[in-house]
């Protein structure tokens, strides 16, 4: 019975009728990339690593590299959205500090000259950090001849939680502290295919720059890959 449930399955997905339901949501660029996150931390390696790579959506589910969105209400002035990512730019290895899942809303609305706003409030859930993060930010697509960009900046309010996890040491507390941002994103299509690349900076303040394990004020993320475009 196992045999004959297993082949049935394995018929189904094969059918081509399936398959383009199942690709049908898909949009945006799918792909594969390696990054280079060069942190913060005195003495910790840079960490090249491969992973998925997504800009685009599945149905109403917008996909934003390591965050996700939902969209729960929209208007004419904003829209709501439940948000959650993957805190990836603040952890290592050497010094024990994980990850974080983390949950919240985000605020977006458009304002003059083709820029966007957005307020995001988030949350942990993973019981990493157990703290939170405000974030207020501004965004712009614009192109270039055949190249799409991407440019963003903001600005980050991270709890006293959040800081202490990542920064904090026996003699040293970190606190709460601001972050500054700025990201670019470049794609260039080819066919169906699409190049694309980009880099992420983050500016630390004080509450993180006097902290021991800190070797300096700003963590660096850059990243390269191909993709589908859907």
């Amino acid at each position: 019975m196992k045999t004959l449930l297993r082949t049935s399955l394995l018929l189904i997905l094969s059918q081509p009728i399936f398959a383009s339901e199942l690709l049908s949501p898909l949009e945006g660029i799918w792909g594969i990339g390696v990054s280079n996150l060069d942190s913060n931390y005195k003495g910790e390696k840079n960490d090249v690593s491969v992973a998925p790579y997504i800009f685009g959506s599945y149905g109403d589910l917008r996909i934003e590299a390591n965050r996700l969105m939902y969209p729960l209400y929209k208007n004419t002035l904003f829209s709501v959205s439940g948000v959650g990512q993957l805190r990836t730019q603040q952890y290592s290895e050497l010094f024990d500090r994980d990850r974080a899942i983390e949950l919240g809303l985000a605020v977006d609305s458009s304002l003059v000259g083709g820029v966007s706003s957005r307020l995001t409030i988030l949350g942990d859930v993973s019981d990493t950090h157990n703290g939170y993060e405000v974030e207020a930010q501004l965004f712009k697509h614009f192109n270039l001849g055949s190249v799409s960009i991407l440019g963003a900046i903001g600005l980050q309010y991270q709890g006293e939680s959040l800081g202490d996890y990542y920064y904090a040491t026996p003699v040293y507390k970190a606190g709460d502290g601001l972050v500054g941002e700025a990201e670019v994103i470049a794609t260039y299509p080819i066919g169906d295919y699409a190049l694309f690349t980009g880099v992420r900076n983050y500016w630390y303040g004080s509450n993180v720059t006097d902290s021991p394990i800190a070797s300096g004020s700003n963590t660096l993320l850059s990243f390269a890959g191909v993709g589908y475009r859907f």
